[in-house]
């Protein structure tokens, strides 16, 4: 694995994109970002993201551990 400045993981823009699977939530990391403009689709235990945060396109900011999986979640404004 590559290794990537720590800040790299600190505040990574997401946005909520399903609640498919159970248990868990699919989000949008780095939406508007690769992959067509869509950003990278990371599934998502269902308990790392607060209940008020669970609707689709919502916007969100991901921690990341340098394993890139995601360990909190925080809301994100659009004035930021």
């Amino acid at each position: 694995m590559r290794n990537y400045p720590a800040t790299w993981y600190e505040r990574v823009p997401a946005e909520v994109f399903a609640c498919l699977l159970p248990g868990e939530i699919q989000l949008l990391l780095c939406p508007g970002v690769g992959l067509a403009n869509g950003g990278a689709r990371y599934h998502v235990p269902f308990e790392i993201v607060p209940p008020e945060l669970r609707m689709p396109n919502t916007l969100l900011w991901v921690k990341l551990d340098e394993n890139m999986n995601v360990v909190k979640v925080w809301k994100r404004e659009l004035e930021e």
